[in-house]
């Protein structure tokens, strides 16, 4: 069977994560527009909007996912249907995301600003594959090259993703994945075995300072309420 190739954005953040301020019909609009074939809706410790997402008729594929909050930092996981408790172990986290079906990718190892799974844990947790691209990395090129240099040392397969939380940021990281098919199993085969090439741009310094004065904005609303 001819392969075809698809662009994927594999980590978008949507209102149900608290910290992003994107409507999922609209990060869905958005992607569609911009020429993406799919996004993974990929929240903090919740699938909610990812399930909602997978039951609405839509023209761009989507992939269910979560972003898990471990003991030693953000794993994400990319096709699951069945929510991964917070708070456990980065292993125990990756061995739950592959029970239930799903890849285990490891977002923005070398970003100091978040808190992400280093170097270290990385190599532990045997991961299914390393994001060498995230749009939101606070030093971009210089967390890039050690991210693509950490995928090659463990010989693991890289994925890009916008980690947007704002609807300009989506697209800005995208993976191109060669697949059987478009349906949700053949692409995570793919991404699995490497049939990936990770593109992507920093999110501009004007998004960021509008998604923290939001932040601030939003925070300062709640304590007075």
């Amino acid at each position: 069977m001819r392969e075809t190739t698809i662009k994927i954005d594999l980590h978008v953040h949507t209102k149900a994560s608290g910290d992003s301020f994107i409507d999922l019909k609209d990060a869905i609009k958005t992607a569609k527009k911009i020429g993406l074939d799919g996004l993974a809706i990929t929240d903090h410790d919740t699938i909610e909007d990812a399930l909602i997402a997978t039951s609405m008729k839509t023209e761009i594929i989507i992939i269910p996912g979560i972003e898990v909050s471990t003991i030693e930092g953000h794993i994400l996981g990319i096709g699951i249907t069945e929510e991964i408790p917070k708070g456990l172990t980065a292993k125990e986290t990756v061995e739950k995301i592959r029970e239930v079906g799903g890849l285990a990718v490891v977002p923005h190892p070398f970003d100091f600003l978040r808190h992400g799974v280093r170097e270290k844990v990385a190599r532990q947790i045997n991961p299914d594959a390393i994001e060498s691209i995230n749009s939101n990395s606070a030093l971009f090129y210089y967390e890039k090259r050690l991210s693509e240099k950490l995928a090659e040392k463990i010989q693991k397969p890289q994925t890009a993703g916008s980690d947007a939380h704002m609807l300009s940021s989506i697209g800005r990281a995208y993976t191109i994945v060669e697949t059987k098919s478009t349906d949700i199993e053949s692409i995570l085969e793919s991404i699995k075995v490497g049939k990936t090439k990770p593109v992507g741009k920093p999110t501009s310094v004007r998004t960021k300072i509008n998604n923290s004065l939001k932040i601030l904005v939003e925070n300062y609303r709640k304590l007075v309420s």
